[in-house]
């Protein structure tokens, strides 16, 4: 399958989500969807790598990596509107012209607030559920990761986000280009262990990660810091989807012209 293939087939899905969207309630449970589905990789990521964290592994980095893709598998497989991925997926729609500027730009907005929906929600079941009980591993993780989060610059978040959505994007990419679906979970399990191990921004994680702290009282969460934090992330998955990853292969298609 050639790039301009690629792209076509990119902006197939987008006119596909654009449709679907005629059905709000439909769509915002989409989104609510994948917001949730997200929120189990986070679960997962905690409760099996909290002890190893704590006691400060090496390994641990990379076990939350290893955990965490269970979120984006479940996306893909089982269905859902996420929008990290909807931030290439769009604006390649609005490029072939399958949908309009301004469609594309509503539809990433919904799906944001379909995602947080489910972040919430999930974060909510995870709390009364008392999986983050003060001082339990759990909790102490969430703490100590909330609170780096929290403590890095407005440059730093921003790029991290930008580097996050280049590896998300780069899997949804490359599984729209393969058939088996062993493969294609391998490839998202490899990209998101990228994005995870090296620190990456993720806007739809820190939802839930974000929400569990403000539930929890971790990491000196504050609706204003984790509002600005959220801006941030998204701003920059926004750029990592739209311009690094689509932007590129939109440039790199017309040499193929």
């Amino acid at each position: 399958m050639s790039i301009t293939e690629s792209i076509a087939t990119q902006a197939k899905v987008g006119l596909a989500k654009s449709n679907k969207a005629h059905h709000v309630g439909g769509y915002l449970t989409g989104g609510a969807l994948a917001g949730a589905f997200v929120g189990i990789g986070c679960l997962i990521m905690f409760a099996g790598v909290a002890k190893l964290y704590v006691a400060g592994s090496a390994v641990s980095g990379l076990m939350m990596g290893l955990t965490f893709g269970i979120g984006l598998v479940l996306v893909v497989f089982a269905g859902g509107e996420l929008a990290t991925s909807g931030m290439m997926i769009m604006p390649l729609a609005a490029l072939k012209r399958a949908v309009s500027v301004a469609r594309a730009s509503w539809l990433i907005l919904f799906m944001l607030i379909g995602n947080l929906v489910g972040s919430i929600v999930m974060a909510a079941l995870f709390t009364f559920a008392n999986v983050f009980g003060n001082d339990s591993p759990n909790w102490q993780m969430l703490d100590a990761v909330v609170a780096g989060k929290l403590a890095k610059g407005a440059p730093e978040v921003f790029f991290r986000a930008v580097m996050c959505n280049v590896m998300v994007c780069l899997a949804i990419w490359t599984i729209g280009r393969m058939k088996n679906e062993v493969a294609q979970i391998i490839v998202i399990a490899w990209a998101i262990t990228v994005f995870v191990a090296a620190g990456f921004e993720h806007v739809v994680a820190n939802m839930t990660i974000f929400s569990l702290a403000l539930m929890n009282d971790a990491g000196g969460a504050t609706f204003a810091n984790v509002a600005l934090a959220l801006l941030l992330a998204g701003l920059g998955n926004l750029v990592g989807g739209m311009v690094v990853v689509g932007g590129t292969f939109a440039l790199a298609s017309t040499m193929e012209e």
